[in-house]
C-alpha cells in the first residue's frame, strides 16, 4: 500500500462508480480496479460493495474514507511545512488569458493587501491547462474559466459575467439586442484555443436554435484579426460583454450585443489542491473579494 492507492481509494468513494473515478484520474478503469483490489488484500477487508448495479462503500470502506483524507492531506502539506522558515509564503498564481477588467483590479488589489504575508508569482497559461499544471504543482492556485471535478482539488465560484456577440455595425443597424433567430445563417468567428471561451452546452443550445457553430476555418488570432473577419459579412464572435475585446472596439465600426432569448455567461473559478490548507487565508481573500 502506498500514497497513491489511497488517492485511488478517494476517487472512488467520492465518485462511487469506476468509470467516473477514473476520468478524474485520467486513467482506464481496469487498473484502477486493479490497485483498489490490491489496496483491499493488502488491507484484509473489502471496501467497495460490487454486489448490486451501484458502487456503495462498506462500513470499512466507510472509516478510511477520513482516515485516508487525513493522510494524503498531511501528505501533500510537507512541502509546505519544509518551506514553512521563510517570512514570506511565495504563491505561483496561475491567470487566464481572458480576464474580466473589474475582477483584475480587484485581484491586484487582494495580492498587495496580502503582501505583508505572501508573494506573488504570476503565470499566464490557457484555463483548460489549468488542471493539469495544479495536479503537477507547477501551479498552486489557478483563477480559471474552466471548473473541476478531480477529488484533490476544490473550486470556489468568483464570478460569472453575461456574454454577448459581436458583428459588423452595419449587420444590425439600431438593435441594442439580438435573438438567437437573427444568428441563423450567420458565420461564426472562432478565436484561437485560449480564446474560445464557448461553454460546450452554449453550442447545443445554440444548435438547437438553429444556430450554426461549426468550425469552417473562420479563425482569428487576436482583436485586429476578429474585427477584420466581422467586416467581411454577415459573420458573428462571442465574447464577454465587459472583456477587453469590447472595450477596444469602436461602436461605429462593431457592435456589442447580448442574445435576449439566450442566457449564457463566462463563469471564473478560483482553483487549488485541497489538501493546502496553507493558502486557505489566499483563497478566503480572494473569495470575499468577488463581491466588493
Amino acid at each position: 500500500m502506498d500514497i497513491r492507492h489511497l488517492r485511488y481509494f478517494l476517487a472512488v468513494a467520492r465518485e462511487l462508480n469506476f468509470t467516473r473515478a477514473a476520468q478524474s484520474l485520467h486513467m482506464s478503469v481496469p487498473p484502477l480496479s486493479q490497485r483498489i483490489k490490491a489496496l483491499e488484500k493488502s488491507l484484509g477487508t473489502e471496501l467497495f460493495d460490487r454486489s448490486t448495479h451501484h458502487t456503495r462503500l462498506t462500513a470499512a470502506g466507510e472509516s478510511l474514507v477520513p482516515l485516508a483524507a487525513g493522510v494524503v492531506a498531511d501528505f501533500d502539506a510537507i512541502p509546505h511545512l519544509m518551506r514553512a522558515g521563510n517570512r514570506r509564503e511565495t504563491v505561483r498564481l496561475a491567470i487566464p488569458d481572458v480576464l474580466n477588467p473589474h475582477h483584475r483590479e480587484t485581484l491586484s488589489q487582494a495580492m498587495s493587501a496580502l503582501n505583508n504575508r505572501y508573494s506573488f508569482e504570476l503565470r499566464q497559461i490557457p484555463s483548460l491547462d489549468m488542471e493539469s499544471e495544479l495536479l503537477d504543482r507547477s501551479v498552486d492556485l489557478a483563477i480559471s474559466h474552466v471548473g473541476t471535478t478531480h477529488p484533490d482539488l476544490s473550486t470556489v465560484v468568483l464570478y460569472s459575467e453575461p456574454m454577448g456577440v459581436l458583428v459588423d455595425a452595419r449587420t444590425f443597424p439600431d438593435r441594442t439586442e439580438l435573438t438567437t433567430a437573427d444568428l441563423r445563417g450567420m458565420r461564426y468567428a472562432r478565436g484561437p484555443r485560449h480564446w474560445d471561451l464557448r461553454p460546450a452546452d452554449i453550442g447545443r443550445r445554440l444548435a438547437d436554435h438553429g444556430v450554426d457553430l461549426s468550425d469552417d476555418g473562420l479563425r482569428f488570432s487576436d482583436i485586429s484579426g476578429m474585427l477584420m473577419l466581422l467586416r467581411t459579412g454577415r459573420t458573428f464572435a462571442i465574447t464577454p460583454l465587459e472583456s477587453e475585446a469590447v472595450r477596444m472596439v469602436d461602436p461605429d465600426e462593431v457592435a456589442v450585443l447580448p442574445v435576449s432569448d439566450l442566457d449564457f455567461g463566462l463563469t471564473t473559478y478560483l482553483v487549488r489542491k485541497t489538501a493546502d490548507r496553507w493558502l486557505d487565508p489566499v483563497a478566503t481573500y480572494l473569495r470575499d473579494a468577488r463581491s466588493t
